[in-house]
């Protein structure tokens, strides 16, 4: 889809994988994102989320703040919390450390054609995990085009926090790469379930202890010494078997319905992800529903934490906490503001 016709990038992408090609021609034949002609096109909103998207390629770290926290790393101090601190400072809801898994990382580089094909190798032996929380009246909105544009400004802050976490640490006399969107050289959900962030759900999005789906991910892979958090159960995988709300409500039916399957040696719920793009060119914007109809994605209340706090702890609590978010919140997805008909034709549908 990121290829471009013509260019020399484009011929050896396809003559790899000449099966894409079809699919991939239909689906840039369709109305780019951000652009008239979407379901939930809105001027103004779309075209903060583009040039949100845009400054990304060229995001600078916060280079004071990269300053004085390259002092602390520089010396015996706890690394893990000056890291912590220092991405809170940005904005970060929340920190984890994991060792680097080679298995999750991509093989080689290709959304950009200055470094497409360019082999992806193990930088570090650490990951510097974090989430930004995307806003929950924002998401309330999904698929409008609010939902995009939170999108967009979480991705832009993850740039910003993975940027000047990578400064501060090379200027510390440490390696460090930073990954963000357009960015990323590893899949980054089973990164964060590693440094105990949370769990991947059904929808194969991130499940977060406090935020649900509501987040965005951010890393930075190091050669500093820090101390591996390990994965920890919040419940969610056998809450998704129950639930399925995501499932029930994608408007492209591109999330499974049934039992998780072994992909690449992974036992996972498989997603149709040409379904998924295909609604998201119809609606002009990124969707956003599976992460905001998910019930882990409540707000971060005392009351939802004990909740949360119940589904971690005990089974038998998942099937009357699903059916009572059913009875107070909906089974059906009813998004905030305006009220636009969803109907999706073709392959797209059901």
């Amino acid at each position: 889809m990121a290829r471009v016709e013509g260019t020399p990038q484009y011929e050896d992408y396809y003559s790899q994988k000449p099966e894409l090609k079809k699919t991939d021609d239909s689906l840039r034949a369709m109305t780019p994102l951000f652009e008239p002609g979407g379901l939930y096109y809105d001027e103004e909103l779309c075209a903060e989320a583009d040039n949100l998207y845009e400054a990304i390629y060229s995001v600078e770290p916060d280079k004071e703040l990269a300053e004085k926290f390259a002092r602390r790393l520089d010396g015996p101090g706890n690394k893990n919390k000056s890291l912590g601190v220092m991405a809170r400072r940005l904005g970060a809801v929340d920190v984890g450390f994991a060792p680097m898994d080679e298995a999750l990382l991509y093989s080689v580089k290709g959304r950009l054609d200055e470094d497409y094909g360019r082999i992806i190798t193990p930088h570090h032996p650490s990951a510097i995990v974090f989430l930004v929380e995307m806003d929950f009246e924002a998401m309330r909105s999904a698929p409008q085009a609010e939902a995009v544009l939170e999108s967009a400004r979480c991705y832009y802050k993850a740039a910003v926090i993975a940027k000047t976490l990578e400064a501060a640490l090379t200027r510390a006399g440490w390696k460090a790469l930073a990954h963000y969107d357009a960015h990323y050289e590893m899949i980054l959900p089973p990164l964060a379930v590693l440094a105990g962030l949370g769990e991947v759900g059904r929808h194969n999005i991130l499940i977060s202890r406090r935020y649900g789906s509501r987040v965005r991910i951010g890393a930075v892979t190091t050669d500093c010494p820090v101390a591996w958090d390990k994965p920890r159960s919040i419940g969610a995988r056998h809450f998704c078997g129950l639930c399925g709300k995501c499932s029930d409500n994608c408007p492209p039916a591109a999330l499974s319905d049934g039992e998780p399957e072994e992909i690449r040696g992974v036992f996972k719920w498989p997603t149709n992800v040409v379904k998924c793009h295909r609604f998201w060119r119809v609606a002009g914007t990124d969707c956003g529903i599976c992460m905001a109809s998910c019930p882990f994605s409540h707000k971060n209340t005392l009351f939802h934490n004990f909740i949360r706090w119940l589904v971690k702890h005990f089974e038998w609590f998942h099937a009357p906490a699903l059916l009572f978010d059913d009875l107070i919140y909906g089974r059906k997805w009813k998004q905030k503001g305006k009220r636009r008909k969803t109907t999706v034709v073709g392959s797209c549908g059901r």
